[in-house]
């Protein structure tokens, strides 16, 4: 079964009547402004030429000029026509604007003669009017079309220099927008590969404060966690939050996860009051406060504390979340699925590009430091060309 080709929709021609629409087809913006353009050129600078330079009789090579140029706006129309018939074969283009265009400007010099010789043969009319002798007036006659087939060949070539500008703007912007759109659902669906992830965890938090047999508090982390997952994970604010929303999220994780390590959790937040609207994709620190308590706080036996800040570094957003501990190298599949962390990668590179970045690594002081670098928000989606 053969598959029909999507058309490119052309968002930056202008929304025409149908009527002018069955005149001009396509480019209809282009075809009238080249058209009428280069034909009021042509009246306006031979009128001027006429009324400081030329003839005696001003009004009668006005006329003239005028009379030509409105037979030769219908002619360049013809031949708008035929070019657009071609469509993208040059060649054929090519051939239309070298063989069939003499004789369009054949037609519209021998149309303008014609209307003003009347009742007169065009000949003696070119004789008398330009002062030649009969014998010569056949030649006058072809140089006067030899200049109306440079116009007619020239304004081709404008107009099909313009036809395909516009052509590949057309197509640049429609794969702008399809890379959009498939970054857009590449990053919506990563976004949904975190939820089960987290899910999961959540609910292993539950299973141990059962297994313990603390059921009051088991009950209060249910509550807790249905109010949080109702927050996250119905995506009322769409996949783009504020700094302050985001980390609010993960403040309400915190506290749940207080009702299950009372005395070894403790969490600290700092947000500048410069990026406090910044918007971030949403959970994009659920990982990190995660692997902060499942690293940090579940395996030690000391009060750990989280600290999560959110700052602007030379005109990037930083967000940073540590926890006392140090970070072990992964040397199996007990201490994670990595899940969390390659998701936060893989959604960075699908909305930053390079200009994002995850850091994360051990400080002196027996700290976890795990660092979000994100830039300004116009350079989501941008193109990233070497």
């Amino acid at each position: 079964m053969a598959t029909q080709p999507i058309p490119i929709i052309d968002n930056l021609s202008p929304k025409v009547s149908p009527f002018w629409h069955r005149i001009f087809p396509a480019n209809i913006d282009l075809a009238m402004k080249s058209i009428f353009g280069v034909w009021t050129a042509y009246f306006l600078v031979n009128a001027l030429r006429a009324v400081l330079w030329g003839a005696p009789d001003h009004s009668h090579s006005l006329v003239t000029y005028l009379i030509k140029a409105a037979i030769s706006v219908t002619v360049t129309w013809a031949l708008y026509r035929c070019l657009i018939l071609m469509g993208d074969r040059t060649a054929r283009a090519v051939f239309i604007l070298t063989i069939p265009t003499v004789f369009l400007a054949l037609a519209v010099s021998y149309l303008t003669d014609f209307v003003m010789a009347f009742p007169t043969p065009v000949l003696e009319h070119i004789s008398a009017v330009h002062n030649v002798p009969i014998n010569m007036a056949l030649s006058h006659f072809f140089d006067t079309a030899f200049v109306d087939y440079l116009i007619l060949v020239g304004w081709g070539g404008l107009y099909l220099a313009m036809a395909n500008s516009r052509k590949t703007q057309v197509a640049l912007i429609h794969s702008r927008n399809l890379e959009k759109a498939t970054r857009e659902s590449e990053m919506r669906a990563l976004r949904y590969q975190l939820n089960p992830h987290f899910v999961f965890n959540a609910l292993n938090s539950v299973s141990s404060l059962i297994i313990d047999k603390k059921n009051g508090q088991a009950e209060n982390l249910v509550d807790g966690l249905a109010d949080y997952m109702r927050s996250v994970l119905i995506d009322d604010e769409g996949d783009m939050i504020t700094v302050e929303q985001e980390i609010a999220q993960q403040v309400r994780y915190l506290e749940i996860e207080q009702v299950r390590f009372p005395k070894r959790l403790s969490f600290e937040v700092h947000i500048d009051d410069a990026v406090r609207h910044w918007k971030i994709p949403a959970l994009i620190i659920q990982p990190l406060v995660e692997n902060a308590i499942k690293h940090g706080v579940a395996r030690s036996c000391k009060p750990v504390t989280i600290n999560i800040s959110a700052e602007k570094d030379n005109d990037r957003l930083k967000l940073t979340v540590a926890n006392d501990g140090r970070l072990q190298a992964a040397r199996d599949k007990t201490t994670g699925t990595g899940t969390g962390l390659a998701n936060i990668k893989e959604r960075l590179v699908a909305l930053y590009g390079p200009a994002a970045a995850l850091i994360a690594g051990n400080e002196d002081d027996d700290r976890v430091v795990a660092t979000i670098i994100i830039p300004d928000e116009e350079q989501i989606f941008r193109n990233y060309c070497l």
